[in-house]
């Protein structure tokens, strides 16, 4: 597959003042973001009273996992991210919501990142994050520890950037185990692609 070679700066994702000046940044952009995740919860396939558990990974401080909780009032998430503070900030501004989500942390560009978190999964989604390792074969792997964690039937959606193809990102979707591989929305900004386990 295709090495990323996305030029992205470094982030220092460990200070709580720089974590507070990117999410400030994100915000901008939440009036699209909205139309986005719209998107992805209408292809989640639960009714909107259904109680299901997810997993945002890289959710950082918990802009997908808010608007899924408030979409599907009895779903429960495990918000995962790399940075301490970013889970601070995430708590503080899901306050409303406490009870249904839990932060764990670890680096999901290390083997067995996942197993921070107890259990399975009925969904997994993800928002802005993955393209963040670069290397489109670590980022297969974060796709398949992903497939692993999902019960049968269950969905993975990708909502992301980076300058992986299209049939790349297809392509380690499958290479994973998933079938049903669409790419939901393509952009020059964010673009949504999704599987589902057997």
């Amino acid at each position: 597959m295709a090495q990323i070679t996305d030029p992205l700066r470094q982030h220092d994702w460990n200070s709580r003042e720089y974590v507070e000046d990117w999410a400030q940044r994100q915000r901008r952009n939440e009036t699209l973001r909205v139309r986005q995740f719209e998107l992805l919860a209408s292809l989640i396939p639960f009714e909107r009273d259904a109680a299901f558990r997810f997993m945002d990974v890289g959710c950082g401080y918990g802009a997908l996992s808010k608007y899924l909780m408030e979409s599907f009032p009895r779903a429960t998430a495990v918000c995962h991210d790399g940075s301490g503070a970013m889970a601070k900030l995430g708590g503080e501004r899901m306050q409303e919501l406490e009870g249904r989500f839990e932060y764990v942390i670890s680096d999901f560009s290390k083997k067995n990142w996942s197993q921070e978190a107890a259990g399975d999964f009925d969904l997994v989604v993800s928002c802005n994050a993955i393209h963040n390792v670069r290397a489109g074969e670590v980022i297969q792997a974060v796709y398949q520890e992903i497939f692993g964690r999902l019960r049968d039937g269950g969905r993975f959606f990708n909502l992301d950037r980076g300058s992986a193809t299209m049939d790349d990102q297809i392509a380690w979707f499958k290479s994973a185990g998933f079938q049903d591989v669409a790419c939901h929305q393509k952009s020059s900004g964010l673009s949504l692609y999704g599987g589902s386990k057997p």
